[in-house]
């Protein structure tokens, strides 16, 4: 029985991998094939508009200050030395 079970996970791992092996190799056969065609296009002389999303701009930073914080009202207490006298 556990032997079915070990076979049945790495069946299931395997055919987890060819998928997405296979769904890999689509997008890199479009993305090609994108490619290509954005090259037939400059070779031709034009040139591709950007899109809204490409030419969006990042939001500012965040720019904060440091506050000081409260804590004791002396400060905090000094190190007290490993043998004291």
């Amino acid at each position: 029985m556990l032997s079915l079970a070990i076979t049945a996970l790495i069946i299931l791992t395997g055919l987890i991998a060819a998928a997405t092996v296979a769904h890999c190799i689509l997008e890199a056969r479009a993305a090609y094939l994108r490619l290509m065609r954005e090259g037939e296009v400059m070779r031709a002389g034009f040139a591709l508009q950007a899109t809204a999303v490409e030419m969006a701009l990042r939001p500012a930073p965040r720019r904060t200050v440091a506050t000081r914080r409260t804590g004791l009202p002396g400060g905090l207490p000094l190190p007290r030395a490993a043998c004291a006298a």
